[in-house]
C-alpha cells in the first residue's frame, strides 16, 4: 500500500496487543474534527481487492473507502469507484487509481464536511474538484481515515463515528 506497511493492518479498526483486544470509541458528530485535512493533497489513490480504496494524504495521512465514492466536476460525475475496469467503448478499460489520482493530485483541499446520521464525506478541492464518499450499509464499515497524530476515524454501519488512537 504505497509506503504504508502497516495501513492495512491498522484500518481494521481493532487491534490486538499483547493479548489485549482494543476498541475503538464511539463518539459525537460535534466531536469530529477532519479539519487537519485542509491544505493537503491526494499523493496516491490505490485499490485493493475486492472493494479497498485509499486516499493518500501525504505523510501518515489517509482515508480508505470500503464504499462507492465519485469525483464531482463541474456538477458532474466525472469518475466513480464504479467505472474501474469498465470500457463504455473506449479503446481501453479505466484505470480508476491512475483516473483518480491524475484529478486529485494538482489540487489540495479546501473543506471537509461530514453528513450527520449517514457519515457521508465530502471532500472539496481547490479548482472545483469534490470528493464524495458515501456508505451505503447500515452494518459494513464505509470508510476510515487516519490524521498524521495516529488518530483514527472509522464511519461504522448505519452513520455511527468512532474515534481511535493505536
Amino acid at each position: 500500500m504505497g509506503g504504508y506497511p502497516d495501513l492495512y493492518n491498522h484500518l481494521l479498526g481493532v487491534t490486538t496487543r499483547m493479548s489485549q483486544i482494543t476498541h475503538p470509541s464511539k463518539v459525537g458528530y460535534p466531536d469530529i474534527d477532519l479539519s487537519w485535512m485542509v491544505g493537503r493533497s491526494v499523493t496516491e489513490v490505490t485499490f485493493l481487492e475486492p472493494d479497498r480504496w485509499s486516499f493518500l494524504l501525504g505523510a501518515k495521512a489517509w482515508i480508505a473507502a470500503d464504499c462507492p465514492w465519485r469525483i464531482i466536476r463541474d456538477g458532474r460525475i466525472a469518475l466513480s469507484s464504479d467505472d474501474h475496469g469498465q470500457k463504455f467503448g473506449l479503446p481501453a478499460h479505466i484505470d480508476a487509481t491512475a483516473a483518480a489520482t491524475a484529478l486529485l493530485a494538482p489540487a489540495s483541499i479546501s473543506a471537509v464536511q461530514l453528513r450527520e446520521g449517514t457519515a457521508d464525506l465530502f471532500i472539496d478541492f481547490v479548482g472545483g474538484l469534490r470528493l464524495e464518499i458515501i456508505p451505503f450499509s447500515s452494518g459494513y464499515e464505509g470508510w476510515q481515515a487516519g490524521d498524521p497524530s495516529g488518530e483514527q476515524f472509522i464511519a461504522q454501519g448505519g452513520g455511527q463515528i468512532c474515534k481511535w488512537k493505536p
